[in-house]
């Protein structure tokens, strides 16, 4: 995809991001092409910060980075945090990874490659928020 298009896709996007970040008291680092950096945090929930890269988007689903909110990689997953956050070590990047439709690393994972990015793309629940949002929910079912 031409980086000028994937810039307006992305601009687009994330204005509606930024919008519902203050309501959910989500903590953002950058919302800037190709970087949504965001943190969640809330009582009886560990701290976790998402950085999704969504160079050539939406011609690919962006990769999502799971950090400590001082932008370091994890190397484990938080106690309680568990579903589409997985543990083991994603074959390309070598960290624990959030195994979602929406998120490259789930569609390069050995395990999903059949299940094409093209099927999901396009819809509202995988525009960049729709991710974002689904990734929200996930940290908000963690319990300590």
């Amino acid at each position: 995809m031409h980086e000028l298009l994937s810039r307006q896709l992305f601009d687009k996007e994330a204005e509606g991001i930024a919008r519902a970040a203050e309501p959910r008291d989500w903590t953002v680092f950058t919302i800037e092409y190709p970087t949504i950096d965001v943190g969640f945090s809330g009582e009886g929930r560990p701290d976790l910060r998402v950085r999704m890269i969504c160079d050539n988007w939406d011609e690919q689903p962006p990769s999502v980075q799971l950090l400590s909110m001082d932008g370091a990689f994890l190397t484990s997953l938080p106690r309680g945090l568990s579903g589409i956050f997985n543990g083991s070590l994603h074959p390309l990047t070598g960290r624990p990874f959030v195994c979602m439709r929406g998120t490259r690393e789930y569609h390069t994972h050995p395990s999903h490659i059949g299940d094409l990015w093209g099927n999901y793309k396009g819809k509202s629940e995988n525009s960049l928020g729709g991710i974002l949002t689904q990734l929200w929910h996930a940290w908000r079912k963690t319990k300590l």
